[in-house]
Formats: structure tokens, C-alpha cells, sequence
């Protein structure tokens, strides 16, 4: 879901931009303000992804808005306005894009789609670089003994189950659970000492339960709560707690 803030302080163009919006799926309306002193206030506490910004309103301009913020808090932007001479200037606080009004859709549109890859790419590259370098640890950790695979008990056999092959291992008391393409393998170790045999570059811990191949990550979306959410490729979803979230430096 895309977290969107308009700020407009025309009434008709902020209704303009909700019906342009919700031709597109994924997105949420978290704001809308009618000029730029509000926006500055909202933003200090409404988590959002995407700005869609006036330049000329009544006190504060969107430039202003821009500069009360700070570089390091201004969500990605696209400008909304009448007017086109301010449209090397919004390049130049990196904006995403400049539409001008009175809207055409297909522009608005292509806009809202080049801001919404733009932002998705960014996740991507943010996450897999945090979550490859992710190496949460205790001071009670077991020294690491990296092995080529896993050996699990099963029944009067033993199963062996490379890396690659692994989704995600969960705690179950004196237990683990590891799943392997649907399929679950009981273990009876615990996650810290499993953890400390699993090859540190290829698997995270993200919840105090769960621990993820990373290349089985194919999202991770933050949640309001300040934990976060990582979907793997076969669809599961598990949460990550903020003790681990705060590992990844999420901005």
C-alpha cells in the first residue's frame, strides 16, 4: 500500500488528485492539507511515501514546506501546480516529477506511476542492502560453525536439506520448525544455537521466532507500528519486531 499526502489549498484540485488516485489500486489517502503550515505540522507524525505538493498557497509555498521539513524528511514529491516557471527549481529539491493544472489525466497518471517505481526501487535496493548486511546478535550467541547443509532428524532417518531449499525456521519451544517448500521438518534444538550454524550471509533473524533465507525476501513493507512485515516468495508472511527493525535502520 502506497501512503499518499496531497497538499493543495484548493478544494477542487485535492478533489481532482483523490479521483485521478483512485484509478490505481495500492493506495491510501493518510492526509490531505489545505496549505503549507499544515502539511509541515501532519508530517512530523504521518509516515508517508508519497507527497503530491502545490507550489503557491496562501503563507507557506511548497518550497517552504520543503525547507521546514529538511532534506532528510521530505517523502518523495511530485509537484502539483498552475504555474511552470517553478519547475527547474523543484528539480533541483529532487523531485520526482512537475504536473501542471488543470490535470490531464494520462500526465497525472504517468507521474503517479514514475513516482510509484521510483519509490519501489528504492525499498528494494534500501532492503537488500540492510538485509544482507543484517547480523542481529546476543551476548550469549554461540560461535558460528558454518555447514554446507542441514541435517534433520526424522523419524529413524535423516533428512538432509541444502540452504537454498529453506523458506524460514521458526521457534517452537525446545524446538524448531524448519520449512522447506511447504513442507515443515521438527528439530529439536533451539533457534539460537540453529542460528549459529546457518551461514550468516545467507539467513537474518528478524523476530525473536523467526529467522528468513534472505533470498526468499521478495518484500518488506513497515507497518505503523514501528515493526515491519516481510513477505517471502511463496507468499508467507511474517512479522519483523522492532527489536530487529531497528538493526535494518529503516528511514
Amino acid at each position: 500500500m502506497l501512503r499518499v499526502a496531497i497538499v493543495d489549498d484548493e478544494a477542487h484540485a485535492r478533489a481532482a488528485i483523490r479521483i485521478l488516485l483512485g484509478r490505481r489500486g495500492g493506495v491510501e489517502i493518510v492526509a490531505e492539507c489545505r496549505n503549507g503550515t499544515e502539511a509541515v505540522e501532519v508530517l512530523q507524525w504521518v509516515t508517508v511515501d508519497l507527497l503530491l505538493l502545490d507550489v503557491q498557497m496562501p503563507g507557506l509555498d511548497g518550497f517552504g514546506v520543503i525547507h521546514a521539513l529538511g532534506a532528510d524528511k521530505v517523502p518523495p514529491t511530485v509537484f502539483v501546480t498552475a504555474f511552470d516557471k517553478y519547475a527547474l527549481r523543484a528539480f533541483e529539491v529532487e523531485a520526482i516529477d512537475y504536473v501542471l493544472k488543470p490535470f490531464d489525466e494520462a500526465r497525472f497518471l504517468a507521474a503517479f506511476d514514475r513516482a510509484r517505481h521510483r519509490i519501489d526501487e528504492r525499498r528494494s535496493a534500501q532492503w537488500a542492502r540492510r538485509l544482507l548486511a543484517a547480523t542481529p546478535r546476543s551476548a550469549g550467541a554461540v560461535p558460528a560453525v558454518p555447514v554446507p547443509r542441514l541435517a534433520v532428524p526424522t523419524g529413524n532417518r535423516i533428512v538432509f536439506v541444502n540452504f537454498d531449499e529453506i523458506d524460514w525456521i521458526q521457534a517452537a519451544d525446545q524446538y524448531v520448525i524448519v520449512h522447506v517448500a511447504g513442507k515443515e521438518h521438527l528439530m529439536r534444538e533451539s533457534l539460537q544455537r540453529l542460528a549459529a550454524r546457518l551461514p550468516r550471509e545467507r539467513f537474518a533473524q528478524i523476530h525473536r521466532s523467526h529467522i528468513v533465507n534472505l533470498s526468499k525476501v521478495k518484500e518488506v513493507r513497515r507497518l505503523g507500528n514501528g515493526d515491519a512485515e516481510i513477505t517471502l516468495a511463496g507468499g508467507r508472511a511474517l512479522r519483523m519486531s522492532r527489536r530487529y527493525r531497528h538493526e535494518f535502520t529503516i528511514t
